[in-house]
């Protein structure tokens, strides 16, 4: 999207860049599979954090009409969700079985948060539509937000609504006898951090984004312990756990998360090899709907790779990692250098 996935084109906020990019390898890791406690830690708060970055960008335009910011945000979001869902069923569909169901391409183009059912038990779509369910979500809560602000603006009517929608999201996957189409449940709870991150941006409670390193390893290490001890939260299968930790835990991650990132920004500022690794890492949050859409398929491909080289089990994750990223490297040159950007609304 314009705000979350490519922020400002001009006069980009380099540790915002260093954030996004961290949350995108957290991501990855949590996909390769390196262990239900790494699992748990990331899943509290790395789908809020991009949520809340991309209401950080957010700035009304009263002088563009609803319409057309919509289908603006359609084009950058819901564009790259279909041709990549495309792209991966059509390369997945010789090597899984299920994938030749009509039903699979169906649950495409609606319900993208669950998995479906078939003769012989369930299956996992993954990673047909695997992480790319934040797309959807993500565009909601942009199109919906750009019409609330434009009607109720921001004030107190527009706060209520807002928080009405974030419970409705939390409570919608255990009330309603199925879940709602596109990841829209998702999107409204997700709204609530869009909303929080537009709400303090040039408040008193900004500080809270800019305070020193010993308070910001603190505030890590006592989040990750109540992390740990609350139950597991998955947004994209509408797992709240305990529905107020849940927001104290992930506000309490993006804390020390940006925080941290700017902190990290000023190292690597010191030597050259840093300031590589700066670059590379920059690159990632400002290209990071690649790493978002083609992360699961890669690390399908080079899993298997490994395995037939007889490289498998634990000894396998850090090599399935290093080669990931390198892949996604390049597919991201690939696309964002030439004439494909298009497709990720560039």
């Amino acid at each position: 999207m314009d705000n979350l996935l490519a922020s400002k084109q001009a006069g980009r906020v380099d540790y915002i860049d260093l954030f996004r990019a961290f949350g995108i390898i957290l991501m990855i890791m949590v996909h390769i599979k390196f262990g239900s406690h790494f699992d748990k830690w990331i899943h509290a708060f790395h789908m809020p954090m991009f949520f809340f970055v991309s209401g950080w960008f957010y700035r009304s335009k009263d002088d563009i009409s609803i319409g057309i910011q919509i289908i603006r945000k359609a084009r950058s979001l819901l564009m790259p969700y279909i041709v990549f869902e495309m792209v991966q069923w059509f390369i997945l569909l010789p090597f899984i079985p299920e994938y030749r169901n009509i039903r699979t391409l169906i649950y495409i183009f609606t319900e993208n948060t669950y998995k479906i059912p078939v003769e012989n038990g369930a299956f996992g779509i993954s990673p047909i539509p695997g992480a790319m369910w934040f797309l959807t979500a993500i565009f909601f809560i942009e199109a919906i937000y750009i019409v609330l602000d434009r009607v109720l603006k921001n004030d107190w009517k527009l706060h209520i609504v807002v928080v009405i929608l974030a419970a409705f999201g939390m409570f919608a996957p255990t009330l309603l006898p199925f879940r709602l189409p596109w990841a829209l449940d998702a999107a409204f709870t997700g709204i609530g951090f869009f909303h929080i991150a537009r709400l303090i941006r040039g408040t008193k409670v900004e500080k809270l984004l800019n305070i020193k390193l010993w308070q910001t390893l603190l505030i890590g290490m006592v989040f990750s312990v109540l992390i740990m001890v609350c139950p597991k939260i998955n947004m994209r299968t509408g797992n709240y756990g305990w529905y107020l930790t849940f927001w104290v835990n992930a506000l309490g991650g993006i804390i020390a998360g940006w925080n941290l990132s700017r902190y990290l920004e000023q190292a690597f500022m010191h030597g050259k090899i840093l300031r590589v690794i700066s670059g590379w890492l920059m690159g990632i949050g400002k290209n990071s709907i690649i790493y978002l859409c083609f992360n699961q398929v890669v690390i399908l491909a080079v899993a298997k790779g490994l395995d037939m080289m007889g490289i498998n089990g634990v000894i396998a994750k850090i090599p399935v990692l290093i080669l990931t990223m390198a892949l996604l490297f390049g597919i991201e040159k690939m696309i964002c250098n030439t004439r494909l950007k298009v497709i990720i609304g560039k």
